[in-house]
């Protein structure tokens, strides 16, 4: 749950450092594991429409959004870490459909390699805005930093990279290491939303109007830090 919930906070906070409200947006789920389910779990508690999940074995669509308690249902009564709902569509199906859909957050959280430049350039054309990447290395690149397909989708929408939106696990690991914390799920969770909250206003802070290459500054800002 923390991954997919660091995730979700990784584009709430993303917008609300460019002035602008996650509810209301529309959004596409790639995987419905343990990250998937639950980022559009609490992405859809923000007040966003899910309104496709491709997973490995099928898929469905709602143009209007699922509601929240159509998600927990979904998340409830997954088989394993896949997606089970009656009458769904096949792979073949929605993967034909879903990439030209609309949506403006793309959640990249099946295995990794898996995102194409073709893909890519289907949600664009369709309005995509950001893509949080649930997965690790969602892109169909040989690169593990920075392929060709990632730049290529980084220099057009927001890419929030790997080590931010989805290190909420790592996160906890480092915050249960501290000394003298409270231990208990709110601080916690708090902790994760404030780690991601205060690397994503670092990238704003390079540059307020940008709302591009949010990669790129991410790797920049990461790079200095390691190397002092």
């Amino acid at each position: 749950m923390i991954t997919g919930f660091g995730v979700a906070e990784s584009v709430r906070h993303f917008y609300q450092q460019f002035g602008d409200e996650v509810a209301g947006k529309r959004a596409i789920i790639q995987g419905w594991g343990n990250v998937a389910a639950s980022a559009a779990f609490y992405l859809s508690k923000q007040g966003v429409k899910v309104v496709g999940i491709i997973d490995r074995v099928g898929g469905v669509i709602n143009p209007a959004g699922f509601s929240e308690e159509e998600i927990r249902r979904m998340f409830l009564s997954r088989k394993g870490n896949s997606l089970f709902v009656e009458d769904m569509l096949t792979f073949e199906e929605i993967n034909e459909q879903v990439w030209s859909l609309g949506a403006e957050v793309f959640i990249p959280a099946a295995a990794s390699r898996l995102l194409s430049k073709d893909q890519v350039q289907q949600l664009i054309d369709q309005g995509l805005e950001v893509i949080a990447s649930g997965a690790n290395v969602p892109f169909a690149d040989r690169e593990i930093f920075y392929g060709p397909v990632m730049e290529f989708a980084d220099e057009h929408v927001a890419v929030i990279p790997d080590f931010i939106a989805n290190c909420g696990m790592a996160r906890v690991f480092a915050y249960l290491m501290q000394p003298n914390i409270e231990i208990s799920d709110d601080s916690i969770f708090n902790d994760v939303s404030s780690v991601i909250k205060t690397a994503i206003e670092k990238i704003h802070q390079q540059d307020s109007e940008k709302r591009t290459h949010i990669s790129s500054r991410a790797y920049e800002l990461a790079l200095k830090q390691l190397l002092g």
